[in-house]
């Protein structure tokens, strides 16, 4: 009788498993198991997460013009012909563009931040660089952007021998030291303070849990598309590579925040030089620029190679999930796609046929 009732009871087990393999199968009909499906669908839900503040970067970026026009014709009292000349300023450009920075990137990503339940202070790590990472990252992180320079400069060149021009206006720096200084906020300060606030500080940060390689990577082409134009997204997504990779091993937003800060801020400089010296005399200092920068690399290299491959290594991750279907379901939800959508378009608006 006990025997019978032993039996009774493994066939009560058995047959719950399978009702409870039916419902599985019912509930998710690629049969994945429970928990590998959990963490496909926590991926497509981040990518939402991370996909809308992006898309309103895309969409400021196209409509902040109507908002320019509504305020300065009826909050200001501006007739059309006096806002557009207003607008036409370069340093009424680049105070614009100060603003808006900070609207893009600033807003979008704090409320996406609270939205799932977090802190900035819990997400963005703000303090000190790990003993010993600060300088040869840094070093290493400008030489490297140097490097990203000379390859990307190929572009123009690669577009041109194809009977194509691929023409961005950035508009005109204003004159004088307080153009420089003005310019130097908008371009070199500014930009490198919110957009490592965003794009390393909360979209690497929150992605490092699949993986610090898969975050580097998803965040350098998620800051690359940003930028919406085939002169820039190449390289930012390399520049973006190399700034997610010393916010992993330093720990700090701070030390990406000086690479960044510093790389654009030589292309400040150099713009400005272009109205003081012969065009011999600016490929002369460029020449020493990478020189130095280069060198400033291979010294950054040689310190922290020094210390062992734990300090340059990243952190292996082992998942349930391949890196191949952490990509898929990242870049395939709805947010991602319009994103991506949107900054293409931007991108092939530039392309002239000759």
């Amino acid at each position: 009788m006990l025997e019978e009732n032993n039996n009774l009871n493994i066939n009560d087990t058995e047959e719950q498993q399978i009702k409870q393999e039916n419902f599985d199968k019912a509930y998710n009909p690629y049969q994945y198991i429970s928990e590998e499906y959990k963490k496909k669908r926590e991926l497509r839900h981040l990518g939402v997460v991370i996909g809308i503040p992006v898309i309103f970067i895309s969409i400021i970026g196209y409509l902040w013009s109507i908002a320019y026009v509504f305020l300065t014709t009826n909050v200001v009292g501006m007739t059309m012909e006096e806002a557009i000349k207003f607008s036409e300023n370069p340093a009424v450009q680049q105070i614009l563009q100060i603003v808006l920075s900070c609207i893009m990137f600033l807003v979008p990503f704090t409320i996406a931040v609270k939205c799932i339940g977090l802190r900035i202070d819990q997400t963005v790590k703000f303090g000190k660089a790990k003993k010993g990472t600060f300088l040869p990252f840094l070093l290493f992180g400008i030489g490297f952007c140097s490097f990203s320079n000379i390859a990307m400069s190929y572009a123009d060149q690669i577009f041109q021998g194809f009977g194509i021009d691929y023409d961005v206006d950035f508009g005109d720096n204003p004159k004088g030291f307080f153009g420089f200084l003005l310019s130097f906020i908008a371009t070199a300060i500014v930009p490198a303070l919110v957009e490592e606030f965003a794009c390393r500080g909360i979209v690497l940060e929150l992605l490092k849990k699949y993986g610090q390689g898969f975050a580097i990577i998803t965040s350098s082409i998620i800051f690359g598309i940003m930028h919406g134009n085939f002169e820039q997204i190449p390289f930012a997504i390399l520049v973006g590579l190399i700034l997610g990779y010393i916010y992993i091993k330093t720990g700090s937003i701070w030390t990406g925040v000086l690479v960044h800060g510093v790389n654009n801020a030589i292309s400040v400089i150099f713009t400005y030089l272009q109205n003081t010296m012969s065009l011999n005399m600016q490929n002369l200092l460029y020449i020493v620029y990478l020189i130095i920068s280069m060198l400033a690399a291979v010294i950054g290299i040689l310190m922290f190679a020094k210390k062992g491959d734990d300090n340059y290594n990243l952190v292996k991750h082992e998942d349930i999930i391949t890196n191949k279907e952490k990509y898929i379901y990242f870049f395939t939800s709805w947010a991602i796609i319009v994103f991506v959508v949107l900054n293409l378009i931007e991108a092939m608006s530039y392309f002239v046929i000759k």
